[in-house]
Order: C-alpha cells, then sequence, then structure tokens
C-alpha cells in the first residue's frame, strides 16, 4: 500500500472515531455529593435517633437510604435530614426495605370497620350529571412561616366565581365548600373531603381546586398541598401535615361519584422555605441546581392519585396542541378521574405580576370561559399560553401544565351550555 493510501486509512479511522463519540449520548451529570457530605448525613442521623438507618450512594450518583428504620416517621426524618444538606436533586426518592412497622400495618386494625359502598355499576359510564360538589381552596398566608403567596387567594376567589358565575353556574352554592387563608387548614380541608365523599352518589360530578405552595418532594416523590397550618419545625413534619399524596387517593379512591376534576395550581420551590432556619441545604438549593429549582406533580404522584391505572393518559408535552373543536354541549358525556396541574414534575408554577394571578388559573379560567366550561378544551387553550407568557416575563423559565385521565373521554363541562 502507497502513503497516499495510508493517509487515507487513517483519516477515515479518525473521521470514524469522531462520528462515534458525536454519536455516543452524553454523559450524565457527574454527582456533586462526596464522600464528607455522607459522613455529614450519616452523623446527623446519629444525632437525630436514626440509630440503625444509614446513607449510601446509588448507581446514579444520588443519597439513598439503607439499613432498618424503626416506622415511617424515621424514614420522613432521616429523608428530612438528607435533603438538608444536599438537597432534593440529590436524594432519591425510593422507600427503604426495611421498616420495621409500616403505616397501613398499624393502620390494619380498622381497615375492616370502614363500611365500603360497591358500585354494582362497576366501570360502566354513569347517568346524566345529577349533583355537582366542588372544594375551592386558596392559600397564601401560612401560620408557620412559609413566604406568602400574592396571588393564591384571588386565583381560587376566580375559579369559585367562574363556578357560581349568574346564569351560566351549574353549581348551587350551597354544594361548594370555599376555604381561603385561615380557614384552609389540613382538617378543614380533611372534613371537606368527608363530607362530599358522603353525600356524592355515582351519577355526580366533584371538583377539587387549590392554589397553594407544593411541599418538598417526600421519599415517595409525592409533593404535598400546603395548608395554612402545614408544620415545618421539625422538617419533615411538613409532609405530615400538609394534604400528601395518600390524601388525595384516599379522596379520589372513596368517591363513589365517577366524575372527578382536581385542579392543582400548586409545586414546591426553595423559595418558600427561605426564611425558616435549617429547611434548606447551605445556598438554599440542591447542589449544583439553578436558583429557580422547583418541583411540581409528576407523572407518577398523579397515577398514584388517579388508583395507579396502568392506562391513565398523560398529556405534559411541551410542543402545543390546539384545543378540540368541539360543538357538542351535552354537559354530561364525559366521565371519569382527570387531575390537571399546573407544571411537570420539575418546574414550578409561577405567578404574574401583571396578570395578579397565577399564569395557569388566569388562563385556564379565561379558556373555561371561552369553551362552555369544558374541562378539555380550557386546558388545551391555557397550556400554550402559559407556556409562552412565563417564557416571556420569567426569562426563559419553563413551566408546561399537564393533565392526567382514567378515560379517553374526560371532556366534563363545569358551565351551563350557553
Amino acid at each position: 500500500m502507497n502513503r497516499f493510501s495510508w493517509f487515507k486509512c487513517i483519516i477515515s479511522v479518525q473521521l470514524g472515531i469522531l462520528m462515534l463519540l458525536f454519536a455516543l449520548p452524553a454523559m450524565a451529570e457527574q454527582s456533586p455529593v462526596t464522600d464528607s457530605y455522607l459522613r455529614q448525613i450519616n452523623a446527623l442521623f446519629k444525632q437525630n435517633n436514626v440509630a440503625l438507618g444509614h446513607a449510601e450512594l446509588d448507581a446514579h450518583g444520588r443519597v439513598i437510604l439503607k439499613g432498618t428504620y424503626a416506622d415511617e416517621q424515621e424514614v420522613a426524618r432521616a429523608f428530612s435530614l438528607a435533603q438538608t444538606v444536599v438537597g432534593i436533586k440529590w436524594v432519591s426518592p425510593v422507600t427503604p426495605e426495611n421498616i420495621t412497622v409500616k403505616e397501613w400495618e398499624r393502620q390494619s386494625t380498622s381497615i375492616f370497620k370502614r363500611s365500603r359502598v360497591v358500585d354494582a355499576s362497576g366501570d360502566s359510564p354513569p347517568g346524566p350529571v345529577r349533583n355537582r360538589y366542588a372544594i375551592v381552596v386558596g392559600v397564601g398566608q401560612f401560620r408557620y412561616g412559609v413566604k406568602p403567596l400574592q396571588y393564591a387567594v384571588r386565583d381560587a376567589q376566580s375559579f369559585y366565581g367562574f363556578l357560581t358565575q349568574p346564569g351560566r353556574s351549574a353549581f348551587l352554592r350551597e354544594h361548594i365548600i370555599f376555604l381561603t387563608d385561615q380557614q384552609a387548614t389540613r382538617a378543614n380541608i380533611a372534613n371537606a373531603f368527608d363530607q362530599i365523599k358522603k353525600v356524592a352518589q355515582p351519577d355526580d360530578l366533584v371538583v377539587f381546586y387549590m392554589s397553594s405552595h407544593g411541599s418538598p418532594p417526600d421519599w415517595q416523590g409525592g409533593v404535598g398541598l400546603v395548608t395554612y397550618d402545614t408544620e415545618v419545625t421539625p422538617r419533615e413534619r411538613v409532609w405530615h401535615t400538609s394534604i400528601n399524596t395518600q390524601m388525595l387517593k384516599d379522596f379520589a379512591d372513596g368517591l363513589r361519584a365517577k366524575r372527578l376534576v382536581m385542579i392543582l395550581d400548586t409545586c414546591h420551590s426553595n423559595g418558600a422555605f427561605n426564611k425558616i432556619p435549617g429547611f434548606l441545604p447551605p445556598g438554599g438549593k440542591s447542589l449544583g441546581a439553578g436558583d429557580n429549582e422547583g418541583y411540581g406533580i409528576s407523572k407518577a404522584q398523579g397515577k398514584k392519585v388517579l388508583g395507579g391505572s396502568k392506562d391513565i393518559i398523560v398529556d405534559d408535552m411541551s410542543s402545543p396542541r390546539r384545543a378540540p373543536s368541539s360543538k357538542n354541549l351535552n354537559m354530561d358525556d364525559g366521565w371519569g378521574k382527570v387531575l390537571v396541574a399546573a407544571s411537570t414534575g420539575e418546574q414550578r408554577s409561577w405567578e404574574s405580576d401583571r396578570l395578579k394571578q397565577s399564569f395557569f388559573t388566569y388562563y385556564f379560567v379565561d379558556g373555561l370561559r371561552k369553551n362552555n366550561g369544558s374541562i378539555q378544551n380550557a386546558f388545551y387553550y391555557a397550556k400554550p399560553k402559559v407556556t409562552e407568557q412565563v417564557r416571556i416575563e420569567k426569562e426563559g423559565e419553563e413551566q408546561t401544565p399537564q393533565i392526567m385521565a382514567t378515560k379517553n373521554n374526560w371532556d366534563m363541562k363545569l358551565a351551563k351550555p350557553r
């Protein structure tokens, strides 16, 4: 082989190597969690009576809980302590295998005392809507040092105003429980859930709307809904005193009504807790995270709330979709369980100083007004507007509303046809 042929061969090999390198997927973000952080976390475990648990790194370089834990309260304590050292991003939301007393075991003695209503109609569609019930919650003031929200109460008032608008309302005022600020305690919201579960029948429609802060993600990855009286010290109390995933699931599972719409304009942002000593890690955010680190309702949490069905429909794609051009004014065709969330699992839900409301609630209620109260059309109307306006007003930040539904025909109506 002549010298020129060798040269061509070497060039070809080099080009091949370069192409291969560019074809390889980008390397995963390198973990900033070092042994010194693990030692710090494990020392905190010992200081806070987590005697048999310890922290290790998982395959992705995140902190994971190992060892044995007395109960789920101790798991929460350990998980919370780890978050205060490295932040939310670098603590893996995996429940430890060895928990001596699980919460479901503690409650097992009372399970069979509960009366369950068995719906003989199974999974068949309900009839026309008989009654409509709603719980509307807005929390802008908090008892224990959580940063106030400027427009959460106004969001709730806007949604409540739509449900009760003269001439269009399909909801009786006496069928709506409206809770804001000091009235929006965990006990009052839980009581509202119980009231609706008692009265709502299979053919009824139930709506739950809440605008508030979210808690940090817990050890199962769920973001709680912060109430007026949610506690923040010791830190793990935030999960036990907010409206957590299990409470939402129990409400959804306990309803006889075959139409349920949950609308959650909530997310966790570090700024909500930055005035609480020791709540956030040094620097006020996860290691290596941006200043606007935030967490909304994840797909996994939404699926758990809606019953864990494998067939749940999820729409959280960032590409805009046009609202379906339906001329059907029948209020009673859609059914199933629907969860509408203001953002995806790794995003914040932003408030707008220009709109004097949250972006999501403003455009979602506007969509309801313009689309005959259609949940589906309002969602697809609001979604691209929220994404666009957040990018403009918040200088490139991302917020993508999402829906999860248990049925294909989930377009329920919240207003009378014109």
